[in-house]
């Protein structure tokens, strides 16, 4: 199984792949990870240390990639069978965002400030508006030029049926 799971922040990404992941036992990739400096949000890495772990990520066998970051995901698209789109609603992202806030200042075992949450509101408000890969008109478009399976999920009772047809096939006698 290799899977690339997009959606905006607070959307649910990291929650999903990790559900999936513990049940399916493959690694997640979190292109968060690979994109900035380890230890906080706020110092990107070069390109070629992107490119670097993108292609050790893609080398393996199985993997479930998560992340807001269109044209990274769109590396991994070339070699994976499965896409899911998490196309929340802006209520629901920021709720989870705020909400995320308020119970820890550590994302990903990252260091999250004040104004870094407040940052990433003000950047994740603009999901649906940006043009850009990592933007909600940037995923559909990877979405619908993805050529195998895939599912768009726009609410949670969406993304819980999704998980419950992930294990009826992960537990399905063989």
């Amino acid at each position: 199984m290799r899977m690339v799971i997009l959606g905006n922040s607070g959307s649910g990404k990291t929650w999903l792949a990790r559900a999936l992941a513990q049940h399916a036992a493959v690694p997640v990739i979190h292109l968060d990870e690979l994109f900035w400096e380890p230890g906080g949000f706020d110092r990107k890495r070069s390109a070629e240390t992107i490119d670097s772990l993108v292609a050790k990520g893609r080398a393996g066998s199985c993997w479930i990639v998560e992340g807001v970051f269109g044209d990274l995901a769109a590396k991994f698209l070339e070699d994976a069978d499965t896409l899911v789109w998490l196309d929340l609603s802006w209520p629901v992202c920021e709720a989870r965002l705020l909400q995320r806030g308020c119970e820890s200042k550590q994302h990903m075992e990252r260091a999250q400030s004040e104004q870094g949450l407040k940052n990433l509101l003000a950047w994740a408000c603009e999901y649906y508006t940006r043009k850009d890969p990592r933007s909600r008109e940037g995923h559909q478009l990877l979405f619908s030029n993805f050529p195998r399976k895939k599912d768009r999920l726009e609410d949670g009772p969406a993304v819980m049926e999704f998980v419950d047809r992930f294990l009826q096939i992960v537990w399905a006698p063989r």
